[in-house]
C-alpha cells in the first residue's frame, strides 16, 4: 500500500510492482504528480508550476524518461548562473568574484575547526562587491525558500562550491507530470481523492483508512509507505503511535515558503535565467521542443520575504508582474498569468524541505522504519537530492526495498 502518488509514492509503487507485488495508490488530490505539476497556459505553451528543473547529476529520473519513452528539452539557460538585474544589480564576472572569495573564506573557516555559522551570517562577511553580495543573497535565499539566518552553512550538500559553473539543464518536452503519469497508467490500482487518515498495525499486517467524498473504508496490507508531504504525515493517526524521535523529526522539520508564476508571452522571445538582485526571486524563458523558445516566462519567488513583498498572499499576481515587467521590458506579455502559491496548498504545507540545524542533526530518523511503515518523500532523501524531483524517486526506490524486506 502507498499513500501519495508524488514522485516518491509512484517510485515506490512501480519498484515494487516491478518486484512481483499487488500494489494499491491512493491518492489525495484528483491527479497524480504531487508538488510537480505541468499545465497548459492560454497560448497553448506548457509550463511548469512545481519542481521544474532535471539537474546534470540527476540519473534516476533519466532512467525513468528512458523507460517510458519521454523526451527531455535542453532548457538553453542556466539554473544557478542567472543574470542579475535591478536595483543592485552586478556583473556576472562581478557575481564570480564574489562566489570564488566564498569559498576561499569557507575553506578556511572548515580547516580553523570554528562552529559554522549560519549561511545569512557567513554571507554577511564574505569580502567583496555589496551588490555582488545582494545578488548571491538573493539567489540562495529564493532556493532556500526561508531566510538564510536559519539556513546552517554545514547543509548544503556537504563540500559543495558558492561557485556557479555552467551547466546543461533539462525538463520535459510533455511537461515534468508526464512521469507521473506515465507511471500511473501501467499500476493497476491508484485511487484518486483518497487521503490516508489512519495506519494501525497488528500482527503481521496493517490496516489503511482512507476518506474519499466524506466516506470512510479500509484496507488490509502487508506495509504500507507513507510518502506525502512531511506536513501530513503529523495528520495520519498511526497505531500503535510513531516512536517519539521520528514524530518530533517529521513535525519540526521546516518547509520552505515558495510560488511560482506562469505568464504567457507573445512573439518569439529569446532565452534568459535573470536574477532580481533586489528580492529572492528570478525568472526565466527556456526551451522546450525542439529547442525553440517556449512562450512562457516563469518565475520563482522563495522565502517570507518574497511572499510578502509581491503581495503573493492575496492570490493577486499584479505586484509581481510589475516586477517582472521591470526585470523584462522587452517581452510583451499576451494572457492570464498562472499564479501557484505551495504554502497555501492544504495537501503540500509548503514548497519543499528546509532544513535547520537541529533537523540535519535528526536527518536518518526520516528514514526509518516503523514497524511496517516504510516513509518516502523528498525530505526522506539524502541530503545532497532533498527538495528534487531526483530526490523523492530516489526515497521511494529506497522504501520499496526496505518494504520487500519487511515482507520477505
Amino acid at each position: 500500500m502507498i499513500a501519495g502518488a508524488g514522485f516518491a509514492g509512484l517510485a515506490a509503487a512501480l519498484e515494487l510492482a516491478d518486484a512481483g507485488c499487488s500494489v494499491t495508490v491512493l491518492e489525495a488530490r484528483g491527479r497524480v504528480g504531487g508538488r510537480v505539476w505541468s499545465v497548459t497556459l492560454a497560448n497553448g505553451e506548457p509550463a511548469e508550476l512545481g519542481a521544474e528543473w532535471i539537474m546534470p547529476e540527476d540519473e534516476v529520473i533519466r532512467r525513468f524518461t528512458g523507460r517510458f519513452g519521454l523526451r527531455l528539452a535542453e532548457a538553453g539557460v542556466d539554473y544557478r548562473r542567472r543574470e542579475p538585474r535591478g536595483a543592485n544589480a552586478a556583473t556576472l564576472t562581478q557575481v564570480d568574484a564574489f562566489l570564488a572569495s566564498a569559498d576561499e573564506m569557507l575553506t578556511t573557516l572548515r580547516a580553523s575547526g570554528e562552529a559554522l555559522p549560519s549561511l545569512g551570517v557567513f554571507l554577511d562577511a564574505v569580502p567583496g562587491d555589496a551588490r555582488a553580495r545582494a545578488s548571491v543573497r538573493a539567489r540562495l535565499q529564493g532556493t532556500a525558500a526561508i531566510d538564510l539566518g536559519l539556513v546552517p552553512l554545514g547543509g548544503r550538500g556537504g563540500d559543495r562550491s558558492f561557485r556557479a559553473d555552467a551547466a546543461t539543464y533539462h525538463r520535459l518536452e510533455a511537461g515534468n507530470q508526464a512521469i507521473a503519469s506515465s507511471v500511473a497508467a501501467i499500476l493497476p490500482d491508484v485511487r484518486l481523492e483518497h487521503r490516508v487518515v489512519s495506519v494501525a498495525q497488528s500482527g503481521d499486517g496493517v490496516e489503511i483508512t482512507s476518506e474519499c467524498a466524506g466516506v470512510r473504508s479500509g484496507i488490509l496490507a502487508e506495509a504500507v509507505v507513507i510518502a506525502t508531504p512531511v506536513r501530513l504525515v503529523p495528520e495520519i493517526t498511526f497505531e500503535p503511535p510513531l516512536p517519539e524521535d521520528v514524530r518530533v523529526a517529521l513535525e519540526r522539520l521546516p518547509m520552505g515558503v515558495a510560488s511560482k508564476l506562469a505568464v504567457p508571452l507573445a512573439g518569439e522571445p529569446s532565452l534568459r535565467s535573470v536574477q532580481s538582485s533586489d528580492l529572492p526571486f528570478w525568472c526565466w524563458v527556456a526551451d522546450g521542443r525542439d529547442g525553440v523558445p517556449r512562450k512562457v516566462l516563469t518565475s520563482f519567488a522563495g522565502s517570507e520575504l518574497a511572499q510578502r513583498t509581491l503581495d503573493i498572499e492575496s492570490g493577486d499576481a499584479t505586484s509581481w508582474l510589475a516586477r517582472l515587467a521591470g526585470l523584462n521590458p522587452d517581452l510583451r506579455f499576451d494572457g492570464p498569468p498562472v499564479l501557484k502559491a505551495w504554502a497555501q496548498d492544504p495537501l503540500a504545507g509548503g514548497s519543499y524541505s528546509a532544513w535547520d540545524e537541529r533537523s540535519l542533526e535528526r536527518s536518518d530518523l526520516f528514514r526509518r522504519t516503523a514497524g511496517r511503515v516504510a516513509f518516502a518523500g523528498e525530505h526522506t532523501a539524502e541530503q545532497e537530492h532533498t527538495g528534487t524531483m531526483e530526490g523523492a524517486l530516489r526515497s521511494g526506490i529506497r522504501a520499496a526495498a526496505q518494504v520487500l524486506e519487511l515482507v520477505s
